[in-house]
C-alpha cells in the first residue's frame, strides 16, 4: 500500500483578538514557503475573515461556495506571496454563519484532494472560543497560542487553553509573544502565563519565542502586504524568521494524524489520547 503523504498542521489560535494572531499565520505562510514547504493558508475565522482584506486579494471563489457545492477546494485555491496557497472566505456571509460542526468537518475533510500537494497547513482560527475555533484546533498537530503582555490576552488565552484541555483533552500548547519590546517581556508574558497553569499537571506549555512591536508591520498593514514580504530584514521579520526555522524542525507525526483525513476522524471520534506530550 502506498504510503500516506504527513502534512504538517499548524492551528494559530488566541484568547482574544488583537494579538497579531492572522499577521503571524500570514507571515509564517510566508516564512515557511520560503524555507521550501509548500504551504496552504486557511482563513479559519468562518464568519469574520481577514486574510484577504490583510493581504489587499478578491478572490474569485471562497468558502461559502465550497460550503454551496459550487466549486471544489481546488478550485477555491488562490496564490499568495511566495506561492503559498489560500484559502479564504468572505465578510458577513449568510452561508458562514452559525455552521455545524458537520461544516466544519466538511471543510476540513475536503483537504483530501490536495493532500499530496501540501507540506503545511496553517489554519489562524477566529479569536476566543467558539465552535469553529475549537474544531479547528482540536484537529490540529500543533496548536500555537498568541498572547500579549497584557493582562486579557494572558487570561483569554489560558481559558481557551482550559477549554481545549478540560474538554478535548489536547494536552500540549505552543506559545508564541508577540508585539514585545523585549526579548525579556516575551518570556515574562509566558511565566504568566505559566504561572496560571502551574496547578494542571496534565498541560505542557512550550515557549516558542517572541515578536517585537515594530513600525514595519504598522507599515505593511496599511500598505495590505506582508511585513515578511516587504521588509525581510525588519526586527519583526527576522524574530519571525528564527521561528518558522524552529517549526521546520518540528517532527513530523507519523500516526493517522500525520494525514489529511485525520482531520474527520479526530473530530468525529474525539480521542481522549489526543495531544498526549510530546518533546519538543
Amino acid at each position: 500500500m502506498k504510503k500516506k503523504h504527513s502534512v504538517q498542521v499548524l492551528a494559530i489560535t488566541g484568547g482574544k483578538g488583537g494579538t497579531g494572531k492572522s499577521t503571524l499565520a500570514i507571515n509564517l505562510s510566508i516564512a515557511l514557503a520560503t524555507l521550501g514547504q509548500r504551504v496552504v493558508l486557511l482563513d479559519g475565522n468562518l464568519e469574520l475573515p481577514c486574510i484577504d482584506t490583510l493581504l489587499n486579494i478578491r478572490p474569485q471563489r471562497t468558502l461559502s461556495n465550497l460550503i454551496e457545492g459550487n466549486c471544489t477546494l481546488t478550485e477555491l485555491l488562490h496564490t499568495g506571496p511566495r506561492g503559498i496557497n489560500l484559502i479564504l472566505g468572505t465578510p458577513y456571509s449568510k452561508t458562514m454563519h452559525g455552521l455545524l460542526t458537520a461544516h466544519h468537518v466538511g471543510i476540513i475533510n475536503s483537504f483530501n484532494e490536495i493532500q499530496t500537494a501540501v507540506d503545511v497547513l496553517v489554519v489562524d482560527t477566529a479569536s476566543g472560543a467558539n465552535d469553529s475555533v475549537l474544531n479547528f484546533t482540536r484537529a490540529a498537530h500543533e496548536v500555537l497560542v498568541v498572547i500579549c503582555n497584557e493582562p486579557a490576552s494572558i487570561l483569554n488565552a489560558h481559558a481557551l487553553i482550559y477549554t481545549l484541555n478540560n474538554q478535548y483533552k489536547i494536552r500540549k500548547f505552543r506559545v508564541i509573544s508577540n508585539r514585545t519590546y523585549s526579548p525579556v517581556e516575551g518570556r515574562d508574558a509566558f511565566s504568566k502565563l505559566l504561572a496560571l497553569t502551574s496547578c494542571n499537571v496534565d498541560l505542557s506549555l512550550m515557549y516558542v519565542g517572541n515578536l517585537p512591536e515594530d513600525l514595519a508591520v504598522r507599515y505593511a498593514t496599511h500598505k495590505r502586504r506582508a511585513v515578511y514580504e516587504i521588509s525581510p530584514r525588519s526586527k519583526f521579520s527576522r524574530e519571525l524568521e528564527a521561528i518558522a526555522k524552529k517549526i521546520s524542525r518540528w517532527p513530523l507525526h507519523t500516526t493517522p494524524r500525520g494525514h489529511i483525513e485525520f482531520f474527520m476522524d479526530s473530530l468525529i471520534m474525539a480521542p481522549p489520547g489526543h495531544g498526549t506530550k510530546t518533546s519538543g
